[in-house]
């Protein structure tokens, strides 16, 4: 799905980069309905395709955030920590609340996420 503008309205968009071995993920807009769907197949697939997996899962530009969205993060942190990688969570907005930190690698920012996974520092 291509990047769209985050001031559109509701328009959900998820734009992938890779860093060395490390997959940023950045999500703008609601993270509910649809789009959460969208983010759990394509987690789904990057954990069973990548030996160690290395994610971001940047949430700075993410306007609402269903208990479905949060399961979906919370499952796939646990499933990257199971395949002995690790999945971290960057820009939480405070729709995320304390209740849905439990199960999640949480960083404050997108740049220390990847640091923390050891991508090249030239972003």
């Amino acid at each position: 799905m291509p990047p769209t503008d985050p001031a559109a309205g509701d328009d959900f968009s998820i734009r992938i980069r890779t860093f060395g071995g490390v997959l940023l993920i950045q999500l703008d807009g609601p993270l509910s309905g649809t789009p959460v769907d969208i983010v759990r197949m394509y987690l789904m697939r990057t954990l069973v395709t990548q030996p160690l997996p290395a994610l971001v899962v940047d949430l700075a530009g993410v306007t609402a955030l269903e208990e479905a969205g949060r399961e979906v993060l919370r499952s796939a942190t646990g499933q990257a920590r199971e395949a002995g990688g690790r999945l971290v969570v960057t820009g939480v907005p405070p729709l995320l609340g304390t209740a849905g930190e439990a199960g999640l690698d949480l960083l404050p920012t997108m740049g220390d996420g990847l640091t923390a996974l050891g991508a090249p520092q030239e972003r």
